[in-house]
């Protein structure tokens, strides 16, 4: 078994908890191989480059390859989300995604966060290109085209940026060197049920979003822990936040309790 520090422990941890929320059900070596790039031993391009062959060496099934016109984010004649590896089955891109993204999560975890007065708009279109640049060439570019999930519409593209701008907003308004844990809760929920409104990217906001709410977090007496929350609760949480009107403010209210509970307080 790997020997981690504090802060590889937790690094890792936090990577797979966010993982997890977007459904990826990691075995022991996956475990393992995320401990091996936390301490060095294993090199993310390796570790992604593995993953990648083993996807490509896998038998997919044989579908008929559909006439449609071409659309933005899609491989053409698919529904699978053109990518760097060009894959064209679904299976094998979302195996080698949640790998390459999970190593990359992890690199920002171990890394320090920047001042909160440095997170903006571009802050965190340069988190997005962080984690999903290996997969996708459109990696920390607004999208441009309007989307929904699970029956949940966000925000018109038109209207992308005003809601970023919101988060700007609610970051600078936060003295995050000296809140306590309903405060923080409060300024958390507000940060990330405003950027998941705007859901700025074709795919990837999550795994980003829950990536700003750490290195807001690193500010502060506190550690966030999202292992104890579960990907069902997780999308409740963000649906119920959900403005009635796609043009709307977004409510923090049913995000406080998970984001208090997941708060820890870091030893001293």
């Amino acid at each position: 078994m790997t020997e981690l520090t504090e802060v590889q422990r937790h690094a890792v941890k936090q990577t797979v908890a966010a993982e997890r929320l977007e459904g990826w059900q990691p075995n022991r070596d996956d475990l393992a191989d995320l401990e091996l790039l936390a301490v060095g031993t294993l090199t993310t391009a390796d570790y992604i480059d593995r993953h990648r062959r083993d996807a490509a060496a896998r038998p997919v099934p044989h579908r008929r390859r559909r006439i449609t016109l071409p659309r933005p984010y899609l491989v053409t004649g698919t529904t699978v989300l053109r990518n760097n590896f060009g894959f064209r089955d679904s299976s094998q891109l979302r195996d080698v995604e949640f790998a390459a993204t999970a190593a990359r999560l992890l690199q920002a975890h171990l890394r320090p966060g920047p001042s909160p007065r440095l997170v903006d708009a571009d802050h965190i279109f340069a988190l997005h290109r962080h984690v999903f640049g290996d997969v996708f060439g459109w990696a920390g570019q607004q999208r441009i085209v309007d989307i929904t999930k699970n029956g949940d519409t966000f925000a018109p593209i038109g209207m992308i940026g005003r809601y970023l701008r919101e988060v700007e907003i609610a970051v600078a308004a936060t003295n995050w060197h000296r809140v306590d844990r309903g405060r923080l809760a409060y300024a958390l929920a507000t940060v990330y049920v405003t950027y998941n409104h705007a859901h700025p990217f074709r795919e990837g906001n999550g795994r980003t979003g829950t990536l700003l709410l750490h290195q807001l977090t690193g500010s502060t007496g506190f550690l966030l822990d999202l292992s104890s929350i579960n990907a069902a609760e997780w999308v409740a949480g963000s649906q119920d936040s959900a403005p009635f009107r796609r043009t709307g403010a977004p409510s923090p209210r049913p995000m406080i309790p998970l984001l208090r509970r997941a708060l820890v307080e870091r030893e001293s």
